[in-house]
């Protein structure tokens, strides 16, 4: 019995180690089993990093050989240790880029993690395969969607070919894995509202899309961006959205436009900050335009009515640098230059702050429900009332930003046509020539096609300006005066621009010069030097201007009465005055000339002897003989006796 119990001692304890051994084997085997695919590398990385994944993309490339580079669009993030996989985690997907996101290598056979964070999706975005999840669904589910056609819409034979507003539409996308299907539909959006709502003619807006016209997929869905933004069978698409293309459209357009046109900018898609408040635009194929290049675009733009509605990441940066004189120019942005932007949930098929402007100046939404943004309720959504809209209506965690130039012109700024220019003012009427420190007035005419009043301002040439001038009527003459204190010569022009403060085109040049003067030389004066009073003399006079000017000249008689400035003589030119004298006496007559500049002579002298006329003695003596027979009869007989007549 006793060799029995310990038999069944033996093989329960030899069965015990056999399960222990069993499952010591199966821990090891466990322990060490190597990741065989992608779905198994992301579903270790979600546990270990205890990652929410319907909140995230989820990317896995692999598996990668030891030593094999990884690299983001920004910058190098590690060089493979062993062979393994690389999982791209983007941590905001509803945010458009650059944001927070994590590569994590896994090592196939160990399992130990490499995580680095960056702001950059992959270079070789292609090579990563999405992990599906509940946000992976969203975005490749997402499809384009073409906004509603307002009703009443404008039809083509309700624009006017006469139209001078322009648009540029821009999505660049950076690359086909990030070119996401809401950046089409906030084009296709704001084109419909265009077309339709303000009707703008079709070939005054250019839309640079992606990859323009390329037929191969180059949205994040896998599928290609329509041409047709707004389903009429025709292509709005014009180019890719590279930057030769955008300088190309903006060096077109500085030869199209003219002062007083208007020039909408709508920008989509992403950004990034290189620093402080330097910021920039992602175009296709991972270009960049920054906010200084794009500054220096609009520069080169005349002065014309200019807004700017700007989506991406990081686009409040651009407003320093284009919200400048001279202006009218208003800008606005989804969100500061330290900040990113965001899509509008819950299935982000638009972006937050323009699918609000938008549906701002459309009168209603994407999706046909009816907006109110006329805030004074003028019949006239202004651009500071679409902003206070988009701003008071975006929900997600971004501050839209706002600038115009001059303060407060977007309170008058529409995308309706706006007030025409008035006409190109006549060339400056001046002198031709003129003197250092003496004002010359110059002046200039036009008319204004609405009948506006009108304000002027001439350009002195010499880096001064006379500021507005007027209200003028339309048609009515300005006038501005100037002095130069530099000898040479000068283009004088003139713009005008009506009470809305749209600018006409500047006049032609009138040509000034500042030349240094001498003043004439004195006068002579030739004429008698006696008469007889109530007898009318002339006298010559004539005086040489050094400088071959036209001379004036003033001649005082020496009784009280003289004649002004009189002329204008050419130098050398000889001037007849005529005068007489009541009384007898001696007179010294004074002669001076002036130049037109107003340079006076020294004067000359003419002394003159006027005596009484004997004539003139003897009707007096007769009238008076003739006063006393008519008045006094009785007296004349004993005048007669007394004189023996």
């Amino acid at each position: 019995m006793e060799k029995i119990n310990k038999i069944n001692t033996f093989l329960k304890a030899s069965l015990l180690a056999f399960v222990l051994i069993l499952t010591s084997c199966t821990n090891l085997t466990l322990a060490t089993s190597s990741i065989s695919n992608v779905e198994e590398a992301a579903s270790f990385i979600v546990e270990q990093l205890s990652i929410n994944e319907n909140e995230v993309l989820i990317y896995v490339w692999g598996p990668v050989s030891e030593g094999e580079e990884v690299f983001s669009t920004k910058n190098h993030i590690l060089d493979s240790p062993d062979k393994g996989y690389v999982i791209y985690i983007d941590l905001y997907p509803q945010a458009n880029l650059f944001h927070p996101v994590k590569y994590i290598f896994l090592s196939e056979t160990t399992k130990e993690l490499i995580v680095k964070d960056a702001i950059s999706p992959p270079s070789n975005f292609a090579d990563y395969q999405m992990i599906e999840t509940a946000m992976s669904e969203i975005f490749t589910s997402a499809e384009n969607r073409i906004a509603s056609i307002p009703e009443g819409k404008i039809l083509s034979s309700m624009k006017s070919s006469s139209d001078s507003r322009w648009a540029v539409l821009m999505n660049g996308g950076y690359n086909s894995g990030n070119n996401h299907v809401r950046y089409w539909n906030d084009l296709s959006n704001i084109y419909i509202t265009l077309t339709y709502v303000y009707g703008y003619q079709d070939e005054n807006i250019i839309v640079l899309c992606s990859d323009g016209l390329d037929p191969s997929p180059d949205q994040s869905n896998g599928q290609n961006s329509n041409p047709d933004l707004d389903g009429d069978g025709d292509d709005d698409i014009m180019y890719s959205c590279v930057l030769s293309n955008v300088d190309m459209v903006f060096a077109e357009l500085a030869n199209i436009l003219s002062d007083g046109s208007e020039l909408f900018i709508f920008q989509t898609d992403h950004g990034s900050n290189s620093g402080g408040w330097s910021t920039l635009f992602n175009l296709w194929n991972m270009e960049e335009l920054t906010d200084t290049h794009f500054a220096s675009l609009l520069d080169a733009l005349p002065n014309c009515e200019i807004v700017c509605t700007f989506e991406p990441c990081f686009s409040g940066g651009f407003l320093d640098d284009v919200v400048l004189p001279p202006g009218p120019i208003v800008a606005s942005s989804a969100c500061r230059h330290d900040e990113y932007s965001w899509a509008m949930p819950p299935d982000y098929v638009y972006d937050e702050y323009v699918f609000h402007w938008t549906a701002a100046v459309n009168g209603e939404d994407a999706y046909g429900v009816p907006v109110d943004a006329d805030y004074n309720q003028d019949g006239m959504i202004t651009m500071d009332e679409a902003f206070i809209y988009a701003e008071t209506n975006d929900a997600q965690p971004e501050s839209p930003q706002y600038g115009d130039y001059p303060e407060d012109i977007g309170t008058l700024i529409s995308l309706w046509p706006g007030s025409e220019p008035p006409e190109t003012p006549t060339t400056p009427n001046g002198p031709d020539e003129w003197i250092p420190y003496v004002e010359a007035t110059f002046s200039s005419t036009t008319t204004d096609p609405e009948g506006e009043s009108i304000y002027y301002m001439f350009d002195w040439g010499d880096g001064n300006m006379s500021g507005w001038v007027g209200p003028y009527a339309s048609g009515q003459t300005g006038k501005a005066s100037h002095d130069w204190t530099e000898l040479g010569e000068y283009e004088i022009k003139v713009v005008a621009k009506d009470e809305n403060g749209i600018e006409s085109n500047w006049s032609e040049p009138a040509v000034l010069s500042i030349v240094a003067n001498k003043p004439p030389e004195k006068p002579t004066i030739t004429g008698p030097t006696s008469g007889k009073v109530g007898v009318p003399l002339d006298f010559n006079v004539v005086a040489t201007d050094p400088e071959g000017h036209d001379v004036y000249y003033m001649v005082l008689w020496g009784d009280g009465s003289y004649v002004d400035y009189t002329g204008p003589y050419a130098s050398g030119e000889e001037a007849t005055f005529s005068h007489t004298w009541t009384s007898a006496g001696e007179f010294n007559i004074v002669v001076k000339a002036q130049d037109h500049f107003g340079a006076k002579s020294p004067q000359n002298n003419l002394e003159l002897s006027i005596t009484k006329n004997k004539a003139v003695t003897n009707l007096v003596l007769l009238r008076y003989l003739e006063y006393l027979t008519n008045n006094y009869p009785n007296v004349f007989p004993i005048l007669r006796q007394l004189l023996g007549l």
